[in-house]
């Protein structure tokens, strides 16, 4: 789910919450209220010069402490949290599935009535809109949203294809498997199988809240015959992540893939890459049965349910969500801005390539959906869990598609009772 500079596995280690404080003095007398909070989040230089200024320019000192390297520990930490009131945390960077676990749990403000996001919701891209009405509130500021782009090489696959039919001729066409050379290389492993069994399942049109009906089992068996009978996608598909594909991408051992945006970096500035801005090609979906959709993700701030300082709070993330500082974020960590309005800054154009390749930024996210329903269900860990042994079941041939859905289905019942 990670992008680049933002992977659960590149998170700084830390076992307890021992983070220095910046003491800066506040510009301002405070009327009433907190005048200090204490935020958790990564470790990056660049953040902690804006939150720096955040604490001259707001008034509020932020103590600010580093998630655990572990990703199991940061969502066993996190749920801990949550499961008891902490209140020792007011501000948490949150992903897809912190998010999630503390929307649906009820542990995360709502802030939807806020400065934070009343001042910026009219550029806010429709994507995230679409996700405060699924969880059902604002429990999130992003400062990032990615996307799972379909990348292409074009020294192999000239033009994309258009549909599933398509992407498997296409990727027969130019697989050359004693070479290394295959035309389908999807996330498999290492806990990512999960957003390729998700993006199959919207493209079919499944329904997502039963994985009872037809067109889940068509999209498992398309991802099924990727392996088995079409082979253009290697067995060692289930154990590939973000990082190999990537690797392998700029090799010239991958004809089609997906990965994050962020990682098309990655792929271009790889010693001896074969791959580059000339012939990369990246673009919607090859079209399922029911659409063309592809998946979003992102990082925001989220407000404790159990801070004692939420107004203080709430005045750090007004000044945090302004244009003028998620335009530093998102050059700060190279990524993908969550407002309209930057899509063609020319500052984050020249830092962020992904947004100008094929047809641009706002088509490529358009219709694309966040990890529903992992991230709008309190049993986000479990449905995590539970979509990603799909893909292993799958890719694996462990379970045929047929038997794959009837344990999904009896698996899914049980996790929700």
């Amino acid at each position: 789910m990670p992008i680049s500079h933002m992977s659960r596995r590149s998170f700084m280690k830390s076992t307890a919450l021992a983070g220095a404080a910046v003491t800066l003095s506040a510009p301002y007398v405070r009327a009433q209220g907190a005048s200090e909070i204490n935020m958790i989040g990564w470790n990056a230089p660049a953040l902690m010069d804006i939150f720096a200024r955040a604490e001259k320019e707001v008034g509020v000192k932020i103590n600010y402490d580093v998630l655990p390297a572990a990703w199991s520990d940061v969502m066993a930490k996190i749920t801990l949290w949550g499961q008891t009131g902490y209140d020792g945390i007011d501000v948490l960077f949150a992903d897809d599935l912190i998010g999630g676990l503390w929307g649906m749990n009820g542990w995360a403000e709502d802030l939807s009535g806020t400065d934070a996001w009343t001042k910026n919701s009219g550029d806010i891209v429709e994507n995230i809109t679409v996700l405060n009405n699924a969880v059902g509130g604002v429990y999130r500021i992003f400062f990032t949203m990615g996307l799972e782009p379909f990348f292409y090489n074009k020294s192999l696959v000239p033009n994309a294809p258009k549909t599933w039919d398509e992407l498997v001729s296409v990727g027969q066409s130019v697989t050359k498997a004693d070479d290394g050379i295959w035309g389908w290389r999807p996330l498999g492993g290492q806990g990512h199988a999960f957003n390729t069994v998700l993006l199959m399942l919207n493209q079919a049109g499944a329904d997502l809240k039963t994985l009872q009906d037809p067109a889940t089992l068509q999209a498992l068996q398309f991802m099924y015959d990727w392996v088995q009978t079409s082979k253009i996608t290697p067995p060692s598909a289930i154990s590939e992540d973000n990082p190999a594909v990537e690797a392998l991408a700029a090799a010239g051992k991958a004809a089609m893939w997906w990965t994050y945006d962020g990682g098309l970096a990655n792929i271009l500035r790889a010693d001896q890459t074969k791959v580059t801005l000339e012939n990369i090609g990246m673009s919607r979906w090859p079209k399922g049965p029911a659409s063309d959709i592809g998946l979003v993700h992102g990082w925001g701030w989220l407000l404790s349910k159990f801070s004692q300082k939420k107004d203080a709070s709430k005045e750090v993330l007004a000044w945090l969500s302004s244009p003028a500082i998620i335009k530093q974020v998102s050059l700060a960590q190279s990524a993908a801005p969550p407002y309209r309005s930057m899509f063609t800054d020319p500052d984050i154009v020249a830092k962020l390539p992904q947004l100008t390749i094929g047809s641009g930024w706002e088509d490529q996210i358009r219709g694309a959906r966040f990890r529903e329903p992992i991230v709008s269900s309190p049993q986000v860990t479990q449905l995590w869990n539970m979509f990603d042994k799909i893909g292993s079941y799958i890719l694996s041939g462990e379970k045929d598609p047929a038997a794959t859905q009837a344990w999904a289905i009896e698996e899914y019942q049980a996790i929700r009772g």
